[in-house]
């Protein structure tokens, strides 16, 4: 007999491995959203240096473009992959299998107070308070 199929059939997952998968998963829109916003500041910075000898008011236009292009993206990427998340928390939900559905709720609704934090904080601690 084979050894390799007596090997595979004693590989299970690990006890605690659904529940980092999911929570990995629910991580990966505020990856992207960490990447698109490095990206477009290094290109911002990368265009002052391109446009230096252009004056100031080129190398203001092309970071003001740079950056509202790099939000665009950023927003757009990270609505896709919500929706991609979610659709596969909903199969999870449904397959029966609740610890990784669980798990990438929790990292989403992590995320989601991370990318909102600044906002936030904006909001309860103003620069110029009111007199």
């Amino acid at each position: 007999m084979s050894t390799l199929s007596s090997d595979s059939q004693n590989l299970s997952p690990q006890p605690g491995s659904g529940a980092l998968r999911g929570a990995l998963l629910g991580l990966v829109p505020l990856g992207l959203l960490a990447l698109i916003i490095v990206t477009a500041l290094a290109l911002a910075a990368l265009s002052r240096q391109l446009f230096a000898a252009s004056g100031f008011f080129a190398q203001q236009q092309a970071a003001v473009i740079i950056l509202i292009a790099g939000l665009v993206l950023a927003l757009v990427a990270y609505a896709v992959a919500i929706v991609l998340i979610m659709r596969r928390i909903a199969d999870w939900q449904q397959n029966g299998a609740p610890v990784q559905a669980r798990a990438a709720l929790w990292a989403l609704g992590i995320t989601a107070l991370i990318v909102i934090l600044p906002l936030l904080l904006a909001i309860l601690f103003p620069q110029h308070p009111a007199p």
